[in-house]
């Protein structure tokens, strides 16, 4: 009996270390599951809807591009764009967060506190110029003196522009005739006014308007482009070298809130730029800023759609530059400097 003990003792003793996982056959020890590295996390959206106060114009439309293309539902972000002529208004008062607007408009209630940022640009550069008859009497800068010219307002960015040159380098001023793009077409027809400072793409329309025998009925002066003396000179651009035009602009609330929502928009809007310029006179490109705004003809979208240089880089110079002016002409008393611009887009869009 003591030998059987023994002998199983013994076997138990060889076994031991197999059933201890001693064996070099016994399966490896489970390693624990290494989990991927965290991926950076993009801006935080609120999954509210991002309502954009907008007066239909082809300078808008990196907007509309990306709404209608998708661009903002593809990263999440539900955007409304909502007609109104009073967008600065609205975003001030926070019934609408965004709203694309002559920068100028925007520096007034900046400088005054109220609620509202540049947060981006739209375009560059200005595309307002001097229409005048093709027959106009009008050869140099200082002809200008005292002529009735029609013009969006006195705080309008090309107006501001043009005045200041004139006054500087001229000692000239005209008056200024405050009218809407379209009203200020039709006072030049009538010869209400010695000219009009259009924007495009009015200053397309014009140019595509004809006399009974065919011939162009108006030509933009004192552009960059244009020879008005017939010197063999090219006039130089009384607005200045390519000035800053639109801004994106944003409630400061919605800024501070939201700020996640406020950098997707602007992504969107980035992207919709880069299509945009691929080739501005693209069908669909076309067909988008008609929808939008039905009033100009086709034709004149296609010969302005190039001249609309769309970019989100603030020019924050001549920004800055915009507001001494107003400063100087007493709308403003003080310039508000790099306070006109979200602090949280630095590095960003400026």
């Amino acid at each position: 009996m003591l030998r059987k003990i023994c002998v199983s003792l013994l076997l138990l003793a060889l076994t031991l270390p197999i059933w201890a996982g001693g064996s070099k056959d016994a399966a490896p020890a489970v390693q624990p599951e290494v989990q991927p590295q965290a991926q950076a996390q993009g801006p935080v959206l609120s999954g509210k809807k991002v309502i954009v106060a907008d007066a239909n114009s082809t300078h808008h439309l990196n907007l509309y591009v990306a709404y209608e293309k998708g661009l903002f539902a593809k990263r999440g972000l539900e955007v409304e764009i909502q007609q109104t002529s009073s967008g600065v208004a609205a975003v001030v008062g926070g019934e609408a967060d965004i709203v694309f607007n002559c920068p100028t408009g925007v520096i007034t209630p900046i400088a005054k506190g109220q609620s509202i940022i540049i947060v981006s640009q739209v375009k560059i550069p200005c595309t307002s110029v001097l229409v005048v008859p093709v027959n106009s009497p009008i050869k140099n800068p200082g002809d200008l003196k005292n002529l009735q010219l029609a013009g969006l307002s006195n705080t309008c960015c090309a107006v501001i522009a043009i005045r200041d040159t004139l006054k500087s380098q001229y000692s000239t001023e005209f008056e200024l005739v405050a009218l809407a793009p379209g009203a200020a077409l039709a006072a030049l027809e009538g010869a209400a006014v010695k000219g009009a400072i259009l924007e495009e793409p009015f200053v397309a329309e014009a140019l595509l308007l004809k006399d009974a025998a065919g011939n162009p009925k108006y030509k933009t002066i004192f552009d960059g482009h244009s020879d008005a003396n017939g010197d063999g000179t090219i006039d130089k651009n009384l607005a200045g070298e390519d000035p800053p035009c639109r801004t994106i602009n944003a409630n400061t609330t919605f800024i501070k809130d939201r700020l996640g929502d406020a950098k997707v928009f602007i992504e969107a809007i980035a992207e919709a730029d880069q299509i945009i310029l691929a080739n501005p006179v693209a069908s669909d490109i076309v067909a988008i800023a008609h929808k939008y705004v039905p009033n100009v003809s086709e034709q004149a979208i296609i010969n302005s759609n190039p001249k609309l240089g769309f970019t989100t880089h603030l020019d924050t110079h001549h920004l800055i530059g915009y507001a001494q002016a107003l400063v100087n002409q007493g709308t403003i008393d003080t310039n508000p400097g790099d306070k006109l611009f979200a602090p949280e887009f630095k590095g960003i869009t400026w």
